[in-house]
């Protein structure tokens, strides 16, 4: 985190940093006091906060409907007082009578005008006031002073018996304010409602097993190393790792995946997760707070406090903005009372004081990069920091690594090539019975091929497989004993089980003898002598396995059968290239293989593919496109990646639901979807879009607004009305972010900026 992000205190309501307030230590026993940015959070506070009770929230309410009755009737009197300036002082009546009328309805404006600087207008004073101890000049003080000037230039009028009044002005600015900041500091608050509703997402409370008995407690409660029981239906609270139990889960929370994970004892779960039919009893290896859906939410809230470009800016701005207003109003204030008398001085400042809106111009970046962070949130994409999403939108090249990315990272067996027949279906029987004692990815795919195939064996007899040994990095090495001639066993399918023998086993003597079994790297087969037919590797080569990896199983001091492995592309892969290529991106492939499977993927995905990439290489290549193209964006898994992520424009790394710890990368995929890329790259370039926007309005509506006010051409009612408008606007144009479409329903250009 950064130092600005470690100091600044944030509004307990809408969550945006608070001008001149730092972070200090709080006293131990002290409860520390709420801060708010506006007096419109500090208000909304008072009425949306469940724990003061509904008796408070009525009374809050009472305030602002007394407020505007009292209003609404010091409008009424002036309207009337305001007749006699269009039809004559007889508007009234005539004689004493007229004027004693005139007189009453005067001090009954100011009667009715002071509940409503009590109710309306204190909440105003007191941030104002809370502003100036902290030596930060807001527009609440503006507010504050010219209103005060209003209202104290017309009750000297209302004591001297002559001059204008403009208690109806007073309150009309001060119900505009409150219910335009209310208004604001709800649209602020609706900014954290993806947040919110990833965060309602996990129970409130937890079974805790204790003993025979299980017992319900707060979820912040629990600790690390307690055990859990969740039943089916139920939300998993915290991290943890099965100690019983047996089901599926729902993870699409965390990894977007929507079709539902088994869960076995040993496995790991995390919090968020739905269970859907088990009965698991879990120990907690991470509590309330620190576990996964917390953390990401921590992230989210921690990559909205560092200020990107566009925020800097503003906030350059915003520093010397309200002084420069309140310059400005005091001299319109001078020039006209000196021209037109103090009445329309007093006007024409309150006018130029009420026309400025910073609030507008310190909303227009961090409201949009919020609701676009937590956007992004609901859709598994976590950005680690806000500038990243201005980063991404300005990307011009994509360079993806393959394995993990483009692909799935699991082998496929995508032919098995052996010389002869015999040899064929003794071999997958033989590798079925080797790849069952190894968990490496080319073991795993050999049992996936062995069970999928439906060709008939004629089996003869039991095989026995025995002294199985694992050799790291090599391959396998067991001893086979042959099936006796005569005990058939036709019929039999590859997916067979094969009794396997443990070393310390007693096995009864055969009276064929034990042959040598091995499955490894062709290299390490010839390595232990075994040689490899001329007519086997024509086949290889036909097949178009020459360049592929390959794993082969030989016995009897020859290479009976070879296994050609494949990579599973994912199904999304060459969509999403295409997706990124319509979006105005170049797109290229950094891959460690060889060039003639690299010219082969080149085919397959219509792309750009450099082979033989090491790590360092990555980097070379990534500064050549930055070179040629501009800013690039490197998308790889996070692990093997980790330089190149580092080194890029913006780092991408997919699949982190796992892993949250990824610091390589600026922006987490937490799916292992690819089709997720070009839709964050679209919701970057929108949130920019709307950044510019609010900017470009914000300046324009300040610059026009106060000349137009300084020049004595605006009231200040009018002015208070478009200063709300001002704020209402940059909050509502932020706000549409929250409907930005999912990644299965957007178009593939219709929010770019190509």
């Amino acid at each position: 985190m950064t130092r600005e992000a470690a100091t600044d205190v944030y509004c307990d309501y809408c969550g945006l940093p608070v001008a001149g307030v730092q972070a200090g230590p709080v006293p131990a026993g002290a409860v520390a006091r709420p801060e708010y940015c506006c007096s419109g959070c500090r208000f909304a506070a008072s009425v949306m906060a469940s724990e003061v009770g509904d008796e408070q929230v009525r009374r809050t309410l009472l305030k602002l409907g007394l407020g505007i009755f009292f209003a609404m009737n010091v409008m009424v009197f002036s309207m009337a007082l305001w007749s006699t300036e269009v039809y004559g002082p007889e508007a009234l009546g005539t004689g004493p009578l007229g004027h004693a009328l005139h007189e009453v309805f005067r001090y009954l404006a100011l009667l009715f005008c002071l509940p409503v600087l009590f109710l309306l207008g204190w909440p105003l004073a007191e941030g104002a006031w809370l502003a100036t101890c902290r030596r930060v000049i807001t527009t609440d003080l503006l507010l504050v002073v010219g209103v005060t000037a209003a209202v104290a230039y017309s009750l000297r009028s209302v004591v001297a018996g002559a001059g204008q009044i403009y208690f109806d002005v007073a309150c009309m600015i001060l119900l505009f304010v409150t219910l335009g900041r209310w208004f604001e500091a709800q649209g602020k608050l609706r900014s954290n409602q993806a947040l919110d509703a990833i965060a309602r997402l996990l129970p409130e409370t937890v079974h805790v097993v204790e003993g025979q008995h299980v017992v319900e407690i707060p979820r912040e409660r629990a600790t690390v190393g307690q055990r859990l029981r969740v039943f089916p239906g139920e939300r998993f609270g915290v991290d943890g790792v099965i100690l019983a139990g047996n089901g599926d889960v729902d993870e699409q929370i965390v990894t977007g995946e929507s079709r539902p994970a088994g869960r076995h004892p040993g496995d790991a779960v995390r919090s968020g997760t739905l269970d859907l039919d088990g009965d698991f009893e879990i120990e907690i290896t991470a509590a309330a707070g620190e576990e996964t859906v917390s953390r990401m939410l921590e992230l989210v809230r921690r990559s909205r406090r560092i200020r990107g470009h566009y925020q800097r800016l503003a906030d350059r701005v915003t520093a010397g903005f309200v002084p420069a207003v309140a310059l400005v109003a005091i001299a319109a204030a001078c020039w006209h009372g000196r021209q037109r008398g103090v009445d329309a001085g007093i006007l024409a400042g309150l006018a130029v004081a009420l026309i400025a809106c910073p609030c507008a111009l310190g909303l227009a970046t961090p409201m949009a990069m919020w609701v676009a962070l937590g956007r992004a949130a609901q859709s598994h994409v976590l950005f680690r920091h806000g500038p990243a999403v201005e980063q991404l939108a300005t990307v011009r090249a994509l360079l993806f690594d393959k394995t993990g990315t483009l692909t799935t990272g699991d082998a496929v067996v995508h032919a098995f090539i052996t010389q002869h027949e015999r040899d064929h279906r003794l071999g997958l029987e033989l590798c079925a019975a080797l790849a069952a004692r190894s968990n490496h990815s080319f073991s795993l795919a050999i049992q996936r091929y062995v069970r999928q195939s439906c060709e008939p064996i004629d089996s003869l007899g039991e095989m026995r497989v025995e002294n199985i040994r694992t050799f790291p990095g090599r391959g396998l090495r067991a001893r086979y004993v042959p099936r006796l001639a005569g005990q058939a066993n036709s019929g039999m399918k590859h997916n067979f089980q094969p009794r396997l023998v443990a070393e310390d086993e007693k096995v009864e003597p055969v009276e064929t003898a034990a042959e040598q079994v091995l499955l490894g790297s062709p290299r390490w087969l010839q390595e232990e002598g075994l040689t490899t037919a001329a007519e086997l590797w024509r086949a290889i080569e036909a097949a178009g396995g020459s360049e592929a990896p390959l794993s082969c199983i030989g016995w009897a001091g020859q290479i009976r059968g070879v296994f050609v492995f494949r990579e599973s592309l994912r199904p999304e892969a060459r969509d999403s290239l295409d997706h990124c290529r319509r979006l105005g991106l170049r797109v290229a492939v950094a891959t460690g293989d060889r060039r003639s499977r690299a010219d082969h993927l080149a085919d397959l995905l219509a792309v750009k593919v450099f082979a033989e990439q090491l790590p360092e290489d990555k980097v070379a290549t990534l500064a050549d496109a930055r070179k040629r193209f501009g800013p690039v964006a490197m998308i790889g898994d996070g692990l093997n990646d980790a330089p190149a992520l580092a080194v890029s424009d913006v780092g991408i790394a997919l699949g982190c639901g796992a892993d949250l710890s990824r610091e390589s990368a600026a922006i987490c995929l937490l799916a292992n979807d690819l089709a997720r890329l070009p839709w964050t790259i679209q919701l970057a370039r929108q949130t920019v879009r709307i950044i510019r926007q609010n900017l470009f309005w914000s300046f324009s509506y300040n610059i026009l607004g106060i000349a137009i006010a300084a020049s004595g051409g605006l009231s200040p009612i009018f002015s208070a009305g478009a200063m709300v408008a001002s704020s209402v606007f940059v909050v509502s144009n932020s706000l549409r972010l929250n409907r930005f479409p999912e990644p299965d329903d957007i178009a593939p250009c219709d929010v770019s900026c190509c």
